[in-house]
């Protein structure tokens, strides 16, 4: 008999309560199951791709593989313009006009680099801007080059920036600070670095704008410009009498000062000698009277304009300069007498008699010579023969020391280096070097004055004179007296 053969109401099959935790458990193991497998499978889907909502360069990336990314890039690059203006600026070049150039294999696997597939979860709904990493370049200096050659072009028309720097008011005899400005130069290596930021990022458009022009150095803030103001006003303030023989050639003044201070590029006030030296010279051409014409009126009454030879005033240029300079900038009131090389007897004015009154007068259109002395008297006169009018042999006008005197003398003459006379004087008095002077000549035995000098009977150049006036000269003329020769 088995177990079953005694049960009172039959057949009983038991039934068991299935445990609940157990099936939780197995449904969370299936969900994770699931999730892994979603997980997994985005997260593989991921690898070597982008995101969504991924961009570079206004450019869309979303969910594209490297390949296709690479080739949205390379679309973009073949369509590619930069516009760079602003400013009066309007410069297109093409892609290749730019000199672009850019990596897209290596460019496009950088931004992947951004991309964690594993992290899919928290990166699948943010933005993700990978325009940073989309950077081009330009090959050799295409891009530089052109922007330059384009700066150029409108600066050549463009105000420069000024400086603050000091002005001179006419009015208070002062200077005061004169604000800076800033023009509408464009700064050649700023906007080339604007251009090249474009490029780099790929942007079509790089804009110009006032942070691109040329910019001040100095500023009408800069402290310096108040020591400026002090060493100016200290130059100005100078007053200096220049006089040549107690005659007043100019006087150094604020309003003539103030024309040759500038600010330099240490905001520091200083002279511009160039300015100082190209005053100082057309005060030296203007009274310098070595050479120049002078009119004056011989004690006979006759009119008579002289030019050339040595004698007269010639102003040390450079001892002149430098004095000024000295008393400008020591704001100086002391006059000046102003340093001559060489200087006359008398200075009134140019363009008249600097010799005194005291002085030999060679009249060649007279043929006859005239001695005058202190007192402006006549005190010998004579008629002369001189140069041949040939050209090569003529007495040279203008006005000329005494050099020396001797007696007797051996006039000497050459045709270059060939001795072509000898010939012994008693009395020897040259005014142009040791070469032309004024000497007896017995040889003239047919008289002098008149055409003699021009029909054949003319010296070499020299003044002949009749022995015996020859020797009256000697007695009176001393070396350093004005001889004055002209027609």
């Amino acid at each position: 008999m088995n177990q079953y053969q005694n049960a009172p109401r039959g057949f009983h099959v038991e039934h068991r309560r299935a445990n609940p935790l157990k099936v939780i458990g197995i449904m969370l193991a299936c969900a994770l199951a699931l999730l892994l497998v979603v997980y997994v499978s985005v997260a593989l889907y991921f690898s070597g791709r982008f995101m969504p909502n991924t961009t570079a360069g206004g450019m869309s990336l979303s969910l594209m593989s490297s390949s296709e990314a690479e080739q949205s890039l390379k679309n973009k690059l073949d369509d590619y313009a930069l516009s760079v203006s602003g400013q009066g600026l309007d410069l297109k070049l093409t892609a290749s006009e730019a000199g672009l150039a850019i990596n897209t294999s290596a460019v496009i696997n950088d931004m992947l680099s951004d991309v964690n597939p594993w992290l899919w979860p928290f990166q699948i709904g943010a933005p993700h801007d990978e325009s940073a990493k989309l950077v081009a370049g330009s090959s050799g200096t295409a891009l530089e080059d052109a922007v330059k050659a384009a700066v150029e072009q409108v600066n050549a028309n463009a105000t420069p920036p000024k400086n603050a720097t000091l002005v001179f008011n006419k009015a208070t005899k002062t200077f005061t600070i004169e604000p800076e400005s800033v023009g509408t130069a464009l700064d050649a290596d700023a906007v080339v670095k604007v251009a090249e930021d474009a490029l780099s990022a790929l942007n079509r458009r790089a804009a110009i704008t006032a942070d691109q022009l040329q910019q001040p150095t100095i500023l009408k803030t800069d402290e310096r410009l108040k020591s400026a103001i002090e060493t100016a006003n200290v130059m100005i303030a100078a007053n200096i009498p220049l006089t040549m023989d107690d005659y007043p050639l100019a006087t150094v003044d604020a309003d003539l000062i103030a024309q040759w201070i500038t600010v330099d590029d240490e905001a520091q006030a200083t002279l511009d000698e160039a300015a100082l030296g190209s005053w100082v010279d057309q005060l030296v051409q203007a009274n310098n009277t070595v050479g120049s014409a002078r009119t004056y009126t011989r004690a006979d009454g006759k009119q008579i304009t002289v030019k050339g030879g040595v004698y007269g005033w010639e102003i040390d240029r450079d001892a002149l300069l430098a004095a000024v300079k000295e008393g400008v900038g020591a704001g100086s009131t002391q006059a000046i007498a102003v340093p001559t090389v060489t200087h006359g007897e008398t200075f009134k004015d140019p363009g008249v008699q600097d010799w005194g009154k005291r002085y030999l007068d060679i009249d060649l259109s007279e043929q006859h010579a005239r001695f005058y002395d202190e007192s402006g008297a006549l005190v010998w006169e004579s008629d002369v023969i001189t140069g041949i009018p040939d050209g090569r042999h003529d007495t040279p006008d203008g006005v000329y020391w005494m050099n020396r005197k001797e007696s007797p003398s051996t006039l000497k003459g050459y045709d270059g280096d060939t001795q072509i006379y000898e010939t012994p004087v008693e009395y020897w008095m040259p005014f142009v070097g040791g070469a032309i002077g004024l000497h007896d000549a017995p040889w003239q035995t047919s008289g002098f004055g008149g055409t003699k000098y021009a029909d054949g009977l003319g010296s070499h150049g020299c003044v002949n004179l009749p022995p015996d006036k020859a020797g009256e000269l000697y007695g009176i003329v001393k070396g350093g007296d004005a001889v004055v020769c002209h027609w």
